[in-house]
């Protein structure tokens, strides 16, 4: 049985997270971004087309849905059955106009909710109805995805950016790995995940098997898996900043980066890079989990407890 514990609520602070934008972070000038632009081409794009009735824009704050997915497509089958994406990590970031006192809300896989309808690729429609919220990806992709957080939470999306398996684990090789503390030995045989406790330099596959870990590590929940992503990404982070003004490292890891992304149409690598010097010192930024309680209908699911996610809601509107 999954167990669930509460969330710490928003105090808890970590470094820019997700590993493109950081990257950006280290271009510097426009001069710079130049000289990377042509990686452009390689990101793909999704339709916006079937958001249907969207909350308003109030601000001129940016909200982000970051969607790290399990293709098993291509180099991504090894991970899993050959037969489509999954996603266990859903992160709303939100950019105040300002830049500062960035916030990453991150959406427990396991939260029921009320999906919308939606349309899958092949143009079939899914009615609405009630399930996990990672289900409105796994089924009918980042589109849905992206209406779902929309009708789900009321906050105005204005970009999504959707990142696979083996382009995170070719960033943070690119990174030349990443070092983070282990709180206690890891064993887990279904990845192939050894870890002693303590200071820990991590490689790709190992740090993706980190990320993706859950049954064998912690209390088994998935928001202990939660909290061991955000301390990744912020190893991440880290690192980046150390190591990416070199530049034939920011060009590698933009490289792998560029080619593991999909993106809304108006999402590219110069909006991107444009948002993250928006943005002030990543140390201030907080992460915070969406406030949950056990699921009545199954005690191995979320719900969001209410009022207090209405009102984590309402403060990004």
């Amino acid at each position: 049985m999954s167990r669930h514990r509460a969330p710490r609520g928003p105090s808890k602070r970590a470094r820019w997270s997700i590993g493109i934008v950081v990257a950006l972070l280290g271009l510097g000038t426009a001069g710079a971004y130049a000289a990377y632009s042509g990686l452009d081409g390689n990101i793909r794009h999704v339709s916006a087309d079937d958001l249907g009735d969207r909350p308003p824009k109030r601000t001129k704050a940016e909200n982000l849905l970051v969607v790290g997915s399990d293709s098993r497509a291509g180099a991504n089958a090894r991970y899993g059955r050959p037969d489509g994406a999954r996603t266990d990590t859903m992160i709303l970031f939100h950019v105040p106009a300002n830049g500062r006192n960035v916030r990453a809300i991150s959406l427990p896989r396991d939260s029921v909710v009320r999906l919308p309808a939606c349309q899958t690729a092949a143009g079939i429609a899914l009615p609405a109805r009630t399930g996990m919220i990672n289900s409105a990806f796994n089924e009918a992709g980042l589109a849905c995805a992206w209406k779902t957080v929309e009708a789900t939470t009321g906050v105005r999306v204005d970009h999504v950016l959707q990142i696979d398996f083996s382009g995170f684990k070719n960033m943070v090789d690119a990174l030349g790995g990443v070092e983070l503390t282990v709180p206690e030995a890891i064993d887990d045989p279904k990845s192939g995940l050894r870890l002693a406790a303590g200071r820990q330099h991590l490689d790709g596959e190992q740090a993706l098997a980190y990320a993706r870990a859950r049954y064998t590590v912690g209390d088994g929940s998935d928001l202990s898996r939660i909290k061991r992503q955000q301390q990744l990404m912020s190893a991440m982070a880290t690192k980046a900043k150390a190591d990416l003004a070199n530049p034939a490292k920011l060009y590698a890891f933009l490289r792998a980066a560029t080619k593991s992304i999909t993106t809304d149409p108006g999402l590219g690598l110069r909006s991107m890079y444009d948002l993250a010097r928006s943005t002030g010192d990543p140390a201030t930024m907080k992460f915070v989990t969406v406030p949950v309680e056990p699921y009545p209908g199954d005690q191995n699911r979320v719900q969001w407890s209410r009022p207090q996610a209405q009102r984590l809601f309402d403060s990004l509107k």
